[in-house]
């Protein structure tokens, strides 16, 4: 069953151990491109973060290090449930023979019609017992091979992560950073809400990436015991960077 391989409760975002945050910094690419521009982000930023896990902070908004996890922990388990959906997909049409619906004529026209409802098949053509049978035996079929595959459930589990990753991700967009660290968590969100497969040409998008290369590049080499505030902590580095 699908249940299986995906659980409806995400699991509590935890700091990672100390030396695999510092494999994450000191381990960057030589090169940075489309095809590693996200991940390489997305680790950096989870050990930056981590690092300042124990971090006091003052009332006030949710900060950016602690929205950025959350949202992103939101935003795997979306990608890994849309994964698993896809091939369901699949399994479900090969399970049941093909979608729930019926193939109907219409008069007037040179073709046939899709319907797939009892109610779309009165309005648009005379009801005849043979399809009415052929539409029901075919809703059968489709239910009992969701059923079996958990198909709805996957697809319900995607839909809510989805809405739980968005509304993180538009409270952590007009949040106030107050690092370079929460600075690329911000572009890192939007990037990946926006532009996933970074394909995108028209301007601002190639200068966005740019940018989250840049940042990438300054958090990489900070001591993270100075502040992250200011790109003049930051000391230079030889690792060639393209996008």
């Amino acid at each position: 069953m699908a249940d299986s391989e995906i659980s409806r409760t995400l699991p509590a975002i935890t700091r990672r151990k100390t030396d695999v945050d510092e494999g994450a910094i000191k381990n960057l690419p030589y090169q940075i491109d489309r095809r590693n521009l996200l991940p390489v982000a997305a680790r950096l930023l989870s050990a930056r973060i981590a690092e300042a896990a124990g971090k006091r902070r003052e009332s006030g908004p949710t900060p950016v290090r602690e929205l950025w996890p959350r949202w992103y922990a939101y935003h795997h388990h979306c990608a890994r449930s849309a994964r698993l959906r896809k091939k369901l997909a699949a399994d479900m049409l090969q399970a049941a023979g093909g979608l729930p619906i019926s193939e109907l004529e219409r008069v007037g026209d040179d073709g046939s019609v899709a319907v797939r409802s009892f109610a779309a098949m009165k309005s648009i053509a005379k009801l005849d017992v043979a399809s009415k049978a052929e539409l029901r035996e075919r809703r059968k079929q489709w239910k009992e091979a969701d059923q079996r595959l958990g198909y709805s459930a996957v697809a319900a589990l995607e839909q809510e992560l989805a809405e739980q990753a968005g509304i993180l991700g538009r409270v952590m967009l007009i949040a106030r950073p107050s690092s370079m660290t929460e600075i690329a968590a911000k572009l890192h969100c939007l990037i990946v809400t926006h532009d996933p497969g970074l394909k995108l040409e028209d301007t601002p998008w190639p200068e966005l990436r740019t940018m989250l290369k840049d940042l990438i590049r300054i958090a990489g080499t900070q001591n993270p015991k100075t502040s992250a505030g200011t790109a003049d902590d930051a000391v230079e580095t030889k690792r060639e960077v393209s996008l």
